[in-house]
């Protein structure tokens, strides 16, 4: 079936209203050739449903092995390892499969890594 695009447009603007940050990961690398700190920066901004019920529905559903955090219904496109940042907590998409008239994104939670280490 063909959803016609004034159905797609009516159902980004009554449902896609919560901010996602795009994020971009950089990781440095020291004189001895050692994997610094991750960081990221903001390199947009993208429109959506933000869902945080029936994640292991989701998990069970699309054969996930990891944890499953976040869900998210958009018309954007969003590529698998992308990193995202909803409420100040950052998220990594392990998954992003066309859902209807839109794209489900599916993310774990996400932390950088550091090569800081505590005293022994």
């Amino acid at each position: 079936m063909r959803i016609p695009n004034s159905f797609k447009t009516k159902i980004k603007d009554t449902f896609y209203d919560k901010a996602v940050i795009v994020l971009d990961k950089t990781s440095s690398v020291d004189d001895e050739g050692w994997a610094g700190e991750e960081s990221t920066t903001e390199v947009g901004t993208i429109l959506g449903n933000v869902r945080f019920d029936r994640l292991a529905e989701v998990q069970e559903e699309y054969g996930i092995d990891e944890q499953v955090d976040f869900t998210m219904t958009t018309d954007e496109d969003v590529d698998t390892g992308t990193i995202v940042e909803y409420e100040g907590i950052e998220y990594r998409v392990i998954n992003s499969v066309p859902y209807d008239s839109h794209n489900l994104v599916i993310g774990t939670k996400w932390t950088s890594k550091s090569t800081t280490l505590g005293s022994a």
